[in-house]
């Protein structure tokens, strides 16, 4: 007999189904081994894909971000450059309607020389007068087709916005605050001022150290 023959049937049987056993766990650990490889590998290549995405996407922004940023500079430039050529444009057009003015008040001071020259007589000082008015208005005029218009003073309530007092004059004929007298027009262009009126402002009687002019 040999020596497999003297072993129990059964103990055979249970060295066999344990190498069964071993091999099948070993193979389960392959197999485990290699699902645990395979999905590291996908969950790297799906982390670097990510992470170009992300990059890609920073990249556009960024180009984005500076394109923005160049647009708004050259915006900036644009307008500032339209703003000074509407300006220069309004300048020329104001300056050439008030070249034929400073003409006639030019005309008008040699007319001066001349009639002081020649003794000149009440009739001729009058309409030189006259003349003088005549470029007072025209002058007005020009002003008033730019929208600049006088600011109301005599007799209103003193305004810090739009005067500006150069004294003050006791008086119980008008209500205290009261623009009784104007030194220098004042002007506005719309709502906007270009300079205030200097005023002498009513004040009560009693007050003391008053001044009549700044």
């Amino acid at each position: 007999m040999t020596e497999e023959e003297h072993i129990p049937n059964s103990s055979v049987s249970r060295e066999r189904n344990r190498e069964k056993s071993q091999g099948e766990m070993a193979s389960g650990e392959d197999e485990e081994s290699r699902r645990a490889d395979a999905e590291g590998a996908a969950d790297e290549s799906l982390t670097h894909q990510l992470l170009e995405q992300t990059q890609q996407e920073l990249k556009e922004t960024k180009d984005h971000y500076l394109r923005a940023l160049a647009d708004l500079s050259n915006l900036r430039k644009r307008t500032a450059q339209e703003r000074r050529e509407a300006w220069e444009r309004g300048a020329l057009s104001i300056l050439e309607e008030l070249l034929p003015i400073l003409d006639n008040f030019e005309r008008a001071l040699a007319a001066i020389a001349q009639e002081n020259d020649s003794h000149s007589s009440q009739t001729n000082l009058d309409s030189l007068r006259e003349g003088i008015f005549l470029i007072y208005n025209q002058l007005r005029e020009t002003l008033q087709k730019r929208g600049v218009e006088p600011i109301e003073a005599l007799g209103q309530q003193f305004d810090p916005y739009f005067h500006e007092a150069a004294g003050r004059i006791p008086t119980e004929e008008v209500e205290e605050g009261s623009v009784v007298r104007e030194i220098q027009r004042g002007y506005r262009l719309g709502n906007r001022l270009l300079r205030p009126s200097r005023v002498i402002v009513a004040a009560r009687p009693s007050e003391e150290g008053l001044t009549t002019e700044g």
